[in-house]
C-alpha cells in the first residue's frame, strides 16, 4: 500500500511538471501563431501635408520661402510583410470605413497598399506582421534602386522590439544604414528573400552596422536577443533632423535600459538632441556602446527632462528609475546659424517625424512633443480605452482615436494597451509640411508582452536578470489551472 501510495503521489508531481512544461512552451505557439480567433491589429495616419518648403537664401530668414516642388507627395505607401505561411491580412481606410485591400501572404512575402494623404489607417492580420509606412508614391518595380530611409525600430516576427527573430523589408541603399544592437553574445544569420545569406559574430553590449538592399525581405535570425535599427543621425547641416522614439531593451518604451545609434560630430548650435524623460527623479548614466566607458552622468527631475548629444557612434543608457528615451530636434530654427564650409545655413532647423510609441495599461508614460513645432498626437485605441493626460481622463471608443495638439512634456495613463502615432514639423513658415521618409508601425496587441531577455550592465561584471512577468504569470496560472481541474473532477 505504501508503494502503491508513493508511486501514486510521485506520478501525481510527474504530470504537474509535465502539464507545466507543455503549458510554457507550447502557449506562445497557441497564442501567437495558432489561435485562430486573434487578431493583430496596426493604427496609423497618413500625414495629410507631405511637402517642404525652403528658405530662397538659407543664410537669410527674411528672403521668403519656396516649395521644393520634389517633396509633393499625395499618397504614401504601406507596406506590409510577413513571417509565416498562410497570413491573412485586411487594410481598412477608417477615414471612409471601407476595406481596401486583402489578401493571403506566406512567408516572407510583402504585400503593397497604396493611401491617399489623410487617411486614417488599420491593417488586420491573424498572425504578426511587419508594417512600414513610407512617404513613397506606390509600389517599387523591378528596376527600383533607392527608397526612403525610416529612422525608426524594427519588431520581431511576434511583434517585439527585442528578440531572435526578424522579418521585414529594407527600403534604403545608402550605406550601412542598418545596425544591429546586441544585448546578448549572438551568432546572427541574414538570409535575403532571393537565399542569399551573410553570417555576423557580436558580442553583449555591442552594435553592428550592415548594408540592407532596398525593397527586398530579410529574415534576421540570432542566437542571442537583439534590437534593429535603422537611420542615420546626419552630421552635417544642410539636411533635415528626423526624430524618433527609442523601445526600452526591457520592452515596451518604459524602463531603465535603452540601446542606440548616435553620432560623434553634433552640430551644437542646433536645437536638437536625444532626451530623457522621467516620472521621477532619476540618475542617468550613459555609456559608450564601442568603448563602454561613461561619457555622461545625468539626472532627470520627476516630471521634466534633460536633452544632452552623446558623442559616441552608439549609446547604452541605464537609469534607476523608469525613463523614456527619444531623438528630438524642438523646430526652432533660432538657434541654428549657418555651417561654415556647409550649403545649409539656417534651414536646417527642418525637424520633423513621423513615429510610435506604445502605452502599456496602467504605466505612467512620459510623452514629449516639441515645443515650437505643428505637433499631432493620435492616440489609437482597439477597445474602449479610457486615457489619463496630465490629470484629465477621457475615453477612446473602439477601434478609434483621440488627436492631441498641445507641445511640451505629458505624462498619459491607460487601462488598456495604447499606440501614440506622433506627428510634428516646423512653426515657420505658416504653411510648412511634413516631409517624412518612414516608419515602423507597432501593433497594438503586443505593446504590453515582456520579452524574455537577460541584460548585463555595462560597469558591472556579472549579469542582472530582469524578471519576466509574463513567465512568472504563465506557471502561476497552470498551477492555478490544473488544481482547478483536479478539484472538478474530484469524486463526490
Amino acid at each position: 500500500m505504501h508503494i502503491r501510495k508513493d508511486f501514486s503521489i510521485g506520478f501525481s508531481i510527474l504530470m504537474i511538471f509535465t502539464i507545466l512544461f507543455f503549458f510554457i512552451i507550447l502557449t506562445p505557439v497557441f497564442f501567437v501563431v495558432g489561435n485562430p480567433d486573434q487578431e493583430y491589429t496596426y493604427y496609423g495616419d497618413v500625414p495629410a501635408k507631405i511637402y517642404r518648403y525652403r528658405l530662397i537664401d538659407e543664410d537669410d530668414r527674411n528672403s521668403g520661402w519656396q516649395l521644393i516642388n520634389t517633396t509633393v507627395s499625395t499618397t504614401a505607401l504601406l507596406t506590409i510583410v510577413a513571417a509565416r505561411d498562410d497570413t491573412n491580412i485586411k487594410v481598412y481606410n477608417l477615414t471612409t470605413d471601407e476595406l481596401v485591400s486583402e489578401g493571403q501572404l506566406s512567408n516572407m512575402e510583402r504585400h503593397f497598399v497604396t493611401l491617399a494623404n489623410g487617411s486614417i489607417f488599420k491593417a488586420v492580420s491573424d498572425k504578426p506582421v511587419s508594417v512600414l509606412l513610407l512617404n513613397y508614391p506606390g509600389p517599387p518595380n523591378a528596376s527600383t534602386v533607392e527608397g526612403p530611409l525610416p529612422h525608426t525600430f524594427y519588431t520581431t516576427i511576434d511583434g517585439l522590439f527585442v528578440g531572435k527573430e526578424f522579418v521585414f523589408m529594407a527600403s534604403e541603399q545608402t550605406g550601412q544604414d542598418y545596425t544591429m544592437l546586441a544585448l546578448e553574445k549572438a551568432e546572427v544569420t541574414i538570409t535575403r528573400d532571393d537565399g542569399d545569406e551573410k553570417r555576423y559574430s557580436l558580442e553583449t553590449n555591442s552594435h553592428m552596422n550592415i548594408m540592407l538592399r532596398p525593397f527586398r525581405v530579410y529574415k534576421i535570425e540570432s542566437t542571442g536577443n537583439i534590437m534593429v535599427q535603422s537611420g542615420v543621425i546626419l552630421e552635417r547641416t544642410d539636411s533635415p533632423i528626423i526624430c524618433f522614439p527609442v523601445p526600452c531593451a526591457e520592452g515596451g518604451f518604459v524602463g531603465k535600459a535603452f540601446y542606440t545609434k548616435s553620432v560623434k560630430n553634433w552640430d551644437f548650435r542646433r536645437d536638437y538632441g536625444y532626451r530623457i524623460s522621467a516620472i521621477e527623479d532619476t540618475k542617468v548614466t550613459v555609456y559608450d556602446l564601442v568603448t563602454k566607458e561613461v561619457i555622461r552622468e545625468l539626472s532627470v527631475y520627476g516630471g521634466g527632462g534633460v536633452g544632452f548629444m552623446p558623442e559616441a557612434d552608439a549609446i547604452a543608457l541605464q537609469s534607476d528609475k523608469p525613463i523614456t528615451l527619444s531623438m528630438i530636434h524642438n523646430g526652432s530654427i533660432e538657434q541654428t546659424h549657418p555651417y561654415a564650409g556647409g550649403t545649409g545655413g539656417i534651414y536646417s532647423g527642418y525637424g520633423i517625424g513621423v513615429n510610435y510609441i506604445g502605452v502599456r495599461p496602467n504605466q505612467d508614460t512620459m510623452i514629449f512633443l516639441p515645443v515650437y513645432s505643428n505637433v499631432e498626437a493620435y492616440f489609437f485605441a482597439s477597445e474602449d480605452t479610457q486615457i489619463t493626460i496630465d490629470g484629465v481622463s477621457r475615453t477612446i471608443a473602439a477601434d478609434s482615436y483621440f488627436l492631441f495638439t498641445q507641445p511640451g512634456t505629458h505624462r498619459v495613463t491607460s487601462d488598456k494597451n495604447l499606440v501614440v502615432q506622433l506627428n510634428h514639423w516646423p512653426l515657420e513658415p505658416e504653411n510648412q509640411g511634413l516631409q517624412f521618409s518612414g516608419t515602423l508601425v507597432p501593433c497594438i496587441q503586443t505593446v504590453d508582452i515582456i520579452p524574455d531577455i537577460t541584460l548585463t550592465p555595462l560597469g558591472v561584471g556579472f549579469p542582472m536578470t530582469y524578471l519576466i512577468i509574463g513567465v512568472v504569470a504563465a506557471v502561476v496560472a497552470a498551477v492555478a489551472g490544473f488544481f482547478v481541474i483536479s478539484r472538478a473532477r474530484k469524486p463526490r
